[in-house]
């Protein structure tokens, strides 16, 4: 689920808080013919253990560092699978059904990754609470801590995105540095990561501080500078070494880089090298 689309959708949408629970099952126990709740829409917020819960026959590992959205009136299949039991709350809520429509995602099931946060089982404890308490300023109470819930879920799923997306990053740099020499494009890294190209340009540059293009002819450069300064190949294989298969076009990108040739770059580098 893209965290922003998440994000939009509840911070536009009028969601309300009608109830929660929680629910135990004893390993290996199975639970089918079962359907979400009509009308409402639902969190899934697994306590301890795991489990296999299935919405329209889609299936979700359900364990503590998750959370899965379902739509009304959904068939639902949970499967424990752990040996250990497996506790579960359910948290719903309402749109006016003139927005349905206008906000797909509220009759659509997901996985939020949320890692595990003590801070969501907390509201989820006080909402508990406050549900069984009588009276209106338990009913607002509710209604904050839901909104509550609701930031605390947005908020973990941001910070578990980025925590990956830096992962990612770092072996993407990884990638380059051991494949700098091959036919490298911005498109065939990102492939190679999964991420679409305009994305993974964006969260590279979020980590390095550069677009991919440049950090990959920067990185070539650099190398190239070091072969030409202890290498005595030609300029021409120093290129190819380097993944530019034009020699005058490397020679372009290196003087635009260094403000001198190649050539020019190793005489220096001669130079210097005799009175060291």
């Amino acid at each position: 689920m893209d965290i922003k689309h998440l994000i939009d959708y509840y911070a536009h949408a009028s969601v309300s808080f009608t109830d929660v629970f929680t629910n135990k099952m004893e390993p290996g126990q199975v639970d089918t013919g079962r359907t979400t709740a009509p009308g409402k829409c639902g969190l899934v917020v697994p306590l301890a253990g795991s489990a296999i819960f299935s919405f329209n026959g889609i299936p979700y590992v359900m364990e503590p560092g998750v959370v899965v959205h379902a739509g009304p009136q959904m068939p639902i299949e949970i499967k424990v699978t752990d040996d250990n039991e497996w506790e579960y709350a359910v948290i719903h809520y309402q749109l006016p059904p003139e927005e349905a429509t206008l906000y797909p995602l509220s009759v659509q099931h997901f996985l939020i990754k949320t890692g595990y946060h003590t801070k969501i089982i907390d509201y989820i404890q006080q909402l508990l609470e406050s549900q069984s308490m009588p009276g209106n300023m338990s009913i607002f109470k509710a209604k904050t801590l839901f909104m509550n819930l609701l930031e605390a879920i947005l908020v973990s799923a941001k910070v578990k995105i980025l925590d990956t997306a830096s992962d990612k990053m770092e072996q993407a740099l990884q990638y380059i540095h051991e494949n700098y020499a091959k036919p490298l494009s911005v498109s065939k890294i990102a492939a190679e990561f999964g991420v679409e190209r305009r994305r993974f340009a964006y969260l590279f540059e979020q980590h390095t501080g550069m677009n991919p293009s440049a950090y990959l002819t920067e990185y070539r450069i650099r190398r190239s500078k070091e072969l030409l300064k202890y290498d005595d190949s030609p300029v021409a294989e120093i290129a190819e070494c380097v993944g530019y298969t034009d020699c005058f076009y490397f020679s372009r990108v290196f003087k635009k880089c260094t403000g001198m040739s190649p050539t020019a770059y190793r005489k220096t580098m001669l130079k210097e090298a005799k009175y060291l």
